[in-house]
């Protein structure tokens, strides 16, 4: 088996199996994990490559990355030294997303992807560009090659305040006339053919001509009633570039050599290691320090934009022979730094040349303590399971409970939904935000000020109250699965203020698990992974069958946690997760959509409905100020224009306000539509109101799409339109004596709506090998006949389908038949529903065979006893 193998299989059964396993796992000691730890044996020179860190750019089909950080440390020192922090990066050719352009160059540039230039295989460009040999890096804005319909009047929308307008179609359907517009002024007009590309070019510095924006129109049509163009592949960059020179410093970095073959930085200075430090390297990469005595740091990239994130563990390929994945080298994994705890390994035990054998691929995860953000709770018991983090218990004597807390005992886990200890202000009657449809109203401070009456809200619906004293904590408990009166949430009040003109509470430590939770048994499976055992000191998984790991492929393991394959003949793959931040934690801004110059305004920042201080509001690259524990700020402007108000604080997602700010005595039009979502066929509304008072507009011009509204805004400042045709669309509107103003809407294409009901199982226990009957009802609720594929999921697995086509109104039974041939708990999903049916033992052969004989017997003494 060889001795990297059993160090892998001896790794698993050790008590402290998770730390030996990092050793393993490690294909050097001066690279291969994320995490630097100064005991784990690590090279005090060391380095964070593409291959081994899951911010740095990577091309896995082709094996190449771009980025490089190699730091050198001092044993016993918590300094990195003066250019002792290198960083470089190349560029590297990528195919377009729309294949018949080509490739391009691109270079990871402080952990962000860049253009760095066309090459001979980009089709629409005439020569070769490097903007990178100007010092110029620009943004990769899209790069897609999903198909989208479009119709005369209606535009593309693309970024940076560029939209492709389709302004009209010939007779014939042979061309399209197409304005390009920035900012809502026309810069370029072309006229395109059926499988041809529209290339707009700019100047981006000293690189002159360079396609900026490409749009490939696929067909074209012109019909009776309607003209449509069909668009497959766009590719933008911005125009807005990063210049780079010798010399430049971005963060603790200088610029010490710049080409058209890379770039290199080193640190200018020294940079302290220290503790609970989160220190900005370059850009959106930092250094996060463990809040501890022993030096364990981390490069991270900054995701609070919403969006879908991959993190990703150590490539396996044929440089770093990678077959264990932990916390250290795979980011998914749940991992705690400050208290260096880390629950979870993968390993695959034995890889038979592009195929892992039944049971070689073992996931494991034990519980671990870990301390509340808020410090005066103590500690909980935390498990990372499938690479999401989930509560498992309490110790003794936790958030008023004597005894321990063990729902992992009971075969149950409970997701962490909230763990925080920021400052949160209530005034009376205002409520705090939990997640799951909960909600803590504030509903009275009593008259000495120095307690509060809370209320817990759940959808509407008062579910608990209390009082809680100033530095007391509100607590509620329930049944999450078998364990009983489990601290469900809790909510520490630090202070109770009453004055004569308002009651706040201030709230400072939240705590919240799911009521939600998920029930696990041995024998259950979670798509290619089964539970082999499970007790209140741990989880393990195996494989059920083969995986075979096929170019290309990205192979569903269990909940979130998927392999990627590279498209190539040489074998490389890694495990990653999808991680999604979402606007739940978004920083909300409240103000005026047109301010006046020299008149102040207030602004006030939310965030789960409450008030956020500390929340830094910009304007542009111009700092406004601070919100206080209100979450407000005042603010006067001193200059008109139109501008993005940014507010942003570490651990929320920023948010963002367009303003207009108008000189005194100058009336803008707002305009505003209704319904806010709009289909084809609809009938919007289209408000208008001035800019100072917000009162509706008599008798404004209104444009859809450029075409003039026949009629005028009435008294109440409205007027109506029929939407024909989706797309996006510039909703305008004039008239004498205020500046004109606009609004962008969204028109989507009718769609039939599936719903689905009724799913049931029929019968809800069967023997192994016998099939159960599954049916479910389909109706399609919306306004146009439409087609589906109607899915049967097992165990999140797809095993049957069934195409169906309904129209608006109609409803059809849909019937499956299903067997499995192991004993379990199998949950049953179509259209969002699921349930659940046992699979039991098949009756053995033999007791079968044994009735027959009896029988048999008994007919041979029946026999003799007639003869």
């Amino acid at each position: 088996m060889g001795i990297k193998s059993d160090i892998k299989i001896l790794c698993l059964f050790l008590a402290l199996g998770l730390l030996c396993i990092n050793a393993a796992a490690q294909a050097s000691d001066s690279t291969g994990n994320r995490i630097w730890d100064e005991n784990a044996n690590e090279s005090l020179t060391y380095t964070w490559t593409p291959q081994t860190y899951s911010g740095f750019y990577y091309d896995l089909d082709t094996g190449e990355g771009s980025e490089n950080l190699t730091v050198q440390l001092t044993k016993g020192s918590r300094t990195i030294g003066e250019k002792n922090l290198q960083y470089e990066t190349v560029p590297i050719q990528t195919d377009f997303e729309y294949g018949n352009w080509g490739s391009y160059e691109v270079i990871g540039f402080m952990a962000e992807r860049y253009f760095s230039g066309y090459t001979t295989n980009s089709s629409f460009a005439k020569d070769e560009i490097s903007v990178i040999s100007d010092g110029q890096l620009s943004k990769v804005l899209i790069d897609t090659d999903d198909r989208k319909s479009l119709y005369t009047g209606s535009s593309l929308v693309l970024e940076e305040g560029y939209s492709l307008n389709m302004v009209e179609v010939d007779i014939n359907g042979n061309t399209v006339r197409v304005q390009l517009e920035k900012d809502g002024k026309i810069i370029d007009e072309a006229f395109l053919s059926s499988d041809s590309s529209y290339v707009y070019t700019a100047d981006l510095g000293d690189t002159k001509d360079v396609p900026i924006i490409a749009v490939h129109f696929a067909q074209i049509f012109s019909g009776r009633e309607t003209n449509a163009v069909f668009v497959e592949g766009i590719f933008q960059i911005s125009d807005q570039y990063l210049q780079i020179q010798n010399g430049d410093e971005f963060g603790e970095m200088e610029v010490s050599s710049t080409s058209s073959s890379g770039i290199k930085m080193r640190n200018s200075d020294s940079i302290s290691l220290s503790k609970g430090d989160t220190i900005d390297v370059m850009g959106k990469l930092s250094f996060v320090v463990a809040d501890a005595d022993d030096l364990r740091f981390a490069p991270i990239v900054e995701t609070s934009e919403p969006g879908t994130y991959d993190l990703r563990g150590t490539v396996h390929d044929d440089k770093f022979d990678t077959t264990v994945w932990t916390p250290f080298n795979f980011e998914g994994f749940y991992y705690n730094i400050d208290e260096n705890v880390s629950t979870e390994s993968l390993v695959i035990e034995k890889l038979d040349g592009r195929t892992i054998g039944d049971e070689d691929l073992v996931y494991s995860t034990k519980p671990a303590n870990v301390e509340f953000e808020h410090e005066g709770w103590g500690s909980y018991e935390v498990v990372g399971f499938m690479a999401e983090k989930y509560f498992a218990g309490y110790p003794e004597n936790t958030l008023g409970k004597s005894k321990s807390v063990s729902v992992l005992s009971d075969n149950v886990l409970s997701k962490v939904l909230i763990d925080d200890n920021d400052k949160k202000s209530l005034f009376t009657g205002s409520s705090l935000a939990l997640d799951n449809g909960y909600s803590l109203k504030a509903a009275e401070v009593d008259v000495n000020g120095k307690s509060v009456l809370l209320e817990l809200y759940r959808d509407g619906q008062l579910l608990d109250s209390g009082i809680v004293p100033q530095n007391g904590d509100y607590v509620y408990e329930a049944d999450i699965g078998g364990a009983e009166d489990v601290p469900m949430i809790a909510v520490h009040v630090s202070t109770v203020f009453r004055s004569t003109e308002t009651d706040a509470v201030f709230v400072e430590g939240i705590f919240q698990i799911s009521d939600d939770y998920l029930e696990i048994s041995e024998g259950d499976s979670f798509r290619e992974m089964k539970i082999s055992s499970i007790s209140d000191s741990g989880i393990t998984m195996k494989n059920k069958d083969s995986i075979s790991l096929s170019k290309g492929d990205v192979i569903d393991l269990m909940g979130n946690v998927k392999f990627r394959v590279a498209d190539s003949s040489v074998l490389r793959f890694y495990p990653f997760v999808e991680v999604k931040t979402e606007a739940g934690e978004q920083l909300d801004i409240e103000m005026p959509d047109a301010l006046v110059v020299g008149k102040p305004t207030e602004i006030l920042v939310t965030a789960r409905n409450v008030s956020v201080g500390g929340v830094e509001l910009s304007i542009g690259n111009e700092s406004i100020g601070t919100t206080g524990d209100g979450g407000n700020l005042t603010f006067t402007p001193s200059r008109e224009g139109r501008f993005t108000v940014t507010a942003s604080r570490e651990g929320y997602v920023p948010g963002t306000k367009d303003i207009d700010v108008l000189a005194q005595g100058v009336l803008k039009l707002l305009v505003s539509v209704s319904p806010e979502t709009v289909r084809e066929g609809d009938q919007i509304s289209i408000k208008v109101t001035d800019s100072v008072e917000n009162k509706p507009v008599a008798g404004a011009d209104v444009f859809f799409g450029g075409q003039k509204i026949d009629a005028q805004t009435d008294a109440n400042g409205i007027t109506s339109y029929w939407v024909t045709a989706p797309g996006t669309y510039v909703v305008n509107a004039t008239k004498a004596g205020y500046e004109e103003g606009e609004t962008q809407i969204e028109v989507t294409e009718k769609v039939a709506q599936f719903t689905f009901s009724n799913l049931t199982i029929q019968p809800t226990s069967v023997e192994a090998g016998n099939a159960v009957n599954i049916r479910v009802d389909a109706m399609n609720n919306g306004s146009v006949t439409g087609e589906s594929t109607v899915e049967l999921l097992v165990n999140n697995k797809s095993v049957d389908s069934e195409n169906i086509t309904l129209s608006p109104g109609e409803s059809k039974a849909l019937e499956f038949s299903h067997t499995e041939n192991e004993p379990g708990t199998y949950t049953v999903e179509v259209g969002g529903l699921s349930e659940s049916y046992e699979v039991t033992k098949k009756a053995p052969f033999f007791s079968g065979m044994a009735t027959l004989g009896i029988l048999a017997t008994a007919f041979v003494i029946l026999r003799k006893r007639r003869n």
